[in-house]
């Protein structure tokens, strides 16, 4: 049994989430800890396959030792699973500390949850076994996974965790709230009127696409990133298994094209994506990494855009129906309140060498492997000996600023402090529930679901679900934002109201307004 080899990307994630961290005592809870799953018939129902399925996926790559209880060969199915995503991973049928219950199994383990859904719901309860659904609807089913996982998290590392029990909840993929009734609304059949377009296959997207993949609908999304999956990644990549390192991830995105849903790669930033492809689209789903990344993607002016984000404090799904009216526009959300460091300026602090800022910079830009002689420096300004620092000799710059600064292969984690909020790194549970509410937010909005005005939702994954969570947004309207900019808000009316909304085209938009490159 041991921890997976991309582990430190797991601790790093914790340490953002829970206070005091210490990473002996962390580590020391993960190899002591039994986390199970037990099943019965359920299983063989597609909300109970899509439950026992992502919670495997989401448990399996940060615990080191899962306890699978059912039918022998969903079990092995899953126990293979589990292997591929942490090859170390210790699998049996003993006892656990803690564990899911799905169907009707009681009692299992020394702390049980119980886990269900039902169409658009997902039903949890720390108390009563959950009844699950037949539909084909995997929403409800992948909201409760990602809840379930929550709750084993605050089981094992918070020690007030009985006041943060999810006791007894319904929550709706639909509403993208905390909901006392059962959501009425379709549960199959679904068609996309026209092409969406996924920007960000990460983490947030790895989720969505699982979801929306397995869902009963029809249509073409477009899978635009331009990078690949590197080790630290298959932490929280629910599509991902260990033999994926290296994988472009809009390759592996698209293999997952398993029902009506048409998959088209382009290993592109968005900027070239949509220079090949035409700016007018109906549908954009942001799962990106940075604030400046999601307000190119609203410059582009799609007719309607999902944004899905994690940051310490809570996941969060906003919905965005319109652009230029009362409601919020993505870029809204993220205007700069005074002046931002530059990347070089940050990494150069980090880094303890303000005096090499001009040569970061060039590293940023360049992409160049790091000399030895820049690692002496770096190691002398942070008083570690420069065999530590070896192991980036012949790398980028970003991957010692994220991985030895920020991710403690250099510096221990907790020491370098809290990293900018572009390189929060969130639990796998985190960036899985942000990823299949954003995916349930396209097919609400093909059924017509959509709110009146941009709304959002955010939940705290270290509590239990509150209530009312979807509130809408207003635009602050104070002139800084591009849509109060009457120019925008006209090419807006132009593409889809004026002019009708409709597929991609090639015709030109005015410069002014074409999204800088993603990097």
């Amino acid at each position: 049994m041991a921890l997976a080899d991309y582990y430190s990307r797991g601790a790093l994630a914790a340490s953002q989430v829970l206070s005091g961290f210490d990473e002996v005592r962390f580590r020391a809870k993960l190899e002591e800890t039994r986390v199970g799953i037990a099943f019965d018939e359920t299983i063989r129902t597609p909300e109970g396959q899509t439950l026992a399925e992502l919670l495997t996926r989401l448990l399996s790559r940060l615990y080191p030792r899962l306890v699978l209880l059912g039918p022998p060969d969903a079990v092995g199915q899953l126990a293979a699973l589990g292997k591929e995503i942490n090859p170390a991973i210790e699998i049996t049928d003993d006892e656990a500390t803690v564990g899911i219950s799905i169907g009707a199994v009681r009692d299992l383990f020394e702390t049980t949850f119980y886990a269900g859904s039902a169409g658009w719901d997902a039903l949890l309860s720390a108390t009563r076994i959950r009844p699950t659904g037949d539909t084909e609807n995997p929403f409800g089913a992948a909201v409760a996974a990602c809840l379930a996982a929550a709750n084993i998290f605050r089981r094992v590392f918070l020690p007030d965790w009985k006041e943060h029990v999810d006791e007894s909840l319904r929550f709706s993929a639909w509403s993208l709230d905390r909901t006392d009734r059962p959501t009425r609304t379709r549960q199959a059949s679904w068609h996309l009127s026209s092409d969406a377009v996924l920007v960000g296959v990460g983490a947030v997207g790895n989720a969505a696409l699982w979801t929306l993949a397995r869902a009963p609908i029809d249509g073409t999304l477009h899978l635009v990133d331009p990078q690949e999956i590197e080790l630290s990644n298959i932490q929280r990549y629910v599509l991902a298994t260990r033999a994926d390192d290296g994988r472009s991830k809009v390759e592996l995105g698209s293999a997952w094209s398993t029902r009506g849903l048409t998959l088209r790669p382009h290993q592109l930033g968005l900027a070239e994506f949509l220079s090949q492809n035409g700016y007018t689209w109906d549908y954009f789903l942001l799962g990106l990494d940075s604030e400046r990344d999601r307000r190119s993607a609203q410059a582009a002016l799609p007719r309607w855009i999902g944004n899905a984000w994690t940051q310490p404090g809570d996941i969060g799904v906003s919905t965005h129906p319109r652009f230029g009216e009362d409601g919020a526009c993505v870029a809204c959300l993220y205007l700069p309140d005074g002046r931002l460091q530059n990347e070089d300026e940050l990494v150069a602090a980090a880094l303890s060498v303000p005096q090499l800022q001009m040569e970061i910079r060039t590293l940023l830009y360049s992409g160049a492997p790091l000399q030895r002689g820049f690692l002496e420096v770096v190691a002398a300004a942070v008083n570690k000996p420069v065999e530590t620092l070896l192991q980036f000799e012949g790398r980028s710059i970003r991957n010692l600023y994220v991985e030895g600064f920020c991710g403690g292969a250099v510096i221990p984690i907790g020491e370098a402090g809290r990293p900018p909020e572009d390189l929060h790194v969130p639990l796998a549970h985190q960036s899985a529930l942000a990823g299949v509410l954003l995916g349930a937010s396209l097919v609400r909005s093909n059924l017509s679901g959509d709110p009146s005005t941009t709304s959002a939702t955010r939940i705290n994954v270290l509590q239990a679900v509150g209530s009312h969570l979807a509130q809408p947004i207003r635009a602050s309207r104070d002139g800084r934002c591009i849509c109060d900019d009457a120019v925008f808000r006209d090419r807006y009316q132009a593409k889809y109201v004026r002019g009708g909304a409709g597929q991609s085209t090639k015709r030109a938009m005015p410069k002014a307004i074409v999204p800088g490159e993603r990097t």
